[in-house]
């Protein structure tokens, strides 16, 4: 062809090693040089395109309408979607971007077509969304990191040595808790502090995936099976634990198809790719967490029982931080230095501020007040952080701390929101609810003044 000689050796190679289609035509609409990944698509040797137009290739019934034509006719770039057949002699949708090059005089010379097919497109993107899938859904942690908890209440002091004790056998350990309550960080001081801790800290979130996807991700699959899946195939999660610790956190969310699987490799052992009969043997620690009750779960037919009487073998419960308030002071000077450190800043909290974190009810446990320090020391305008930077929204409308509360005597109450609203009266008023005279009568009677 006329191209073959114009062209240089090195970019032919390179337009032959792309993954999409490639023609350059002359101003007549002429096949000067296709790559090759059209031949393949189309099944036609180079020879076939010598000598012939995208116009014969209209009459001869092989495009429907040749997107060149309106390069030269427009004299700019044009996008169209191309039906045409393929050499397997099916009809194949194709997204064609067809580009003029003009020459000195501003007449089209050459137009350079990319031509990309529908499906192979669809494809890739269901591949790259399932693999970004993956990767956010789960961590493969090989370094160790020392871990600490921070604590200060008795409670806490004799869960951790619970948890010290069951660490150092491989039984299987169940973290209970409510959101937030730091079962990850528990599955983490665990591994640090187990005969696996040598060896990987492999974590999945049982809800953060459909269960297609979760069974690939936790058994692996063999090269093939299924439409995107890798051409190597792919190792699974649990077999990538061997010599080191599972960690399932959610596993209440795992659907009842999975958790039998899940059972099987307990019981045996070992698992088998998706896609191959061939078992493959692993010997792994596993931590598996809920913020559910199991038990419930398992009345209510969406938990197998078998697989909970394998899981409960040395329970773990970690009580929610409105249960153990002595902590609340710990976490939040944990908190403010690791915040302040993060971002360069000097700041610390007024005792108010402590004083109200105590008496909060916490439904988000300690990634709420994690969060909630971080916003302040952010947001703050003032070294020393105040009770007005304090979220409203951890107060109800009276201005007290929301959530369940022991009940407090009024005196109580009014202190509180004068401590809140930095002894502003007509604040405190509005946030008890009461007009101004109440407020003033009121801190009358009990020697408020």
């Amino acid at each position: 062809m006329v191209m073959n000689e114009l062209l240089l050796p090195d970019l032919f190679t390179l337009l032959d090693s792309l993954d999409w289609g490639i023609s350059i035509f002359d101003e007549n609409g002429k096949f000067l040089w296709v790559n090759r990944y059209v031949l393949k698509c189309s099944g036609r040797p180079r020879k076939f395109y010598e000598g012939k137009s995208v116009y014969d290739f209209q009459s001869l019934g092989i495009l429907d309408t040749p997107v060149c034509s309106e390069v030269f006719r427009l004299k700019k770039k044009v996008t169209h979607l191309q039906y045409s057949y393929t050499g397997s002699g099916t009809l194949g949708e194709f997204i064609v971007t067809a580009t003029p090059i003009f020459d000195s005089n501003g007449n089209v010379k050459y137009a350079v077509a990319d031509r990309m097919d529908v499906r192979h497109l669809k494809a890739r993107h269901e591949l790259v969304l399932r693999e970004r899938q993956q990767h956010d859904a789960s961590k493969i942690k090989v370094e160790s990191k020392k871990l600490e908890l921070i604590y200060r209440s008795g409670v806490m002091e004799k869960l951790v040595k619970d948890v010290e004790r069951a660490a150092a056998v491989a039984s299987v350990i169940l973290l209970q808790g409510e959101s937030g309550t730091g079962k990850e960080v528990f599955a983490h001081y665990i591994h640090e502090n187990s005969p696996y801790r040598n060896g990987p800290m492999i974590e999945i979130n049982c809800a953060s995936m459909p269960e297609s996807l979760l069974e690939s991700e936790l058994f692996g699959y063999t090269k093939g099976v299924f439409t995107g899946a890798l051409n190597t195939g792919k190792e699974g999660l649990i077999e990538a634990a061997d010599k080191g610790t599972l960690f399932l956190d959610e596993i209440n969310s795992m659907p009842l198809g999975l958790q039998a699987k899940l059972l099987r490799v307990l019981e045996s052992k070992s698992i088998t790719r998706i896609g191959s009969t061939k078992p493959i043997d692993v010997d792994f620690r596993l931590i598996a967490a809920t913020n559910r009750s199991l038990v419930e779960c398992v009345e209510e037919r969406i938990f197998r029982a078998d697989l909970y009487y394998r899981l409960n073998v040395i329970p773990v419960t970690i009580p929610p931080l409105r249960e153990r308030k002595e902590d609340i002071p710990v976490l939040t000077d944990f908190f403010l230095d690791k915040f302040c450190d993060r971002y360069s800043l000097q700041k610390k909290f007024a005792k108010r501020v402590y004083r109200t974190f105590e008496a909060y009810s916490w439904p988000g446990n300690v990634r709420e007040l994690k969060n909630i320090v971080e916003r302040m020391v952010i947001m703050s305008t003032v070294s020393t952080i105040t009770i007005n930077e304090i979220p409203q929204s951890m107060f109800s409308e009276n201005g007290f701390p929301a959530g369940p509360e022991p009940e407090m005597d009024e005196k109580e109450r009014i202190r509180r929101a004068l401590e809140i609203n930095n002894g502003h009266r007509e604040k405190t008023a509005r946030y008890l609810n009461i007009s101004r005279r109440t407020l003033q009568y009121k801190l009358k009677k009990y020697g408020l003044n």
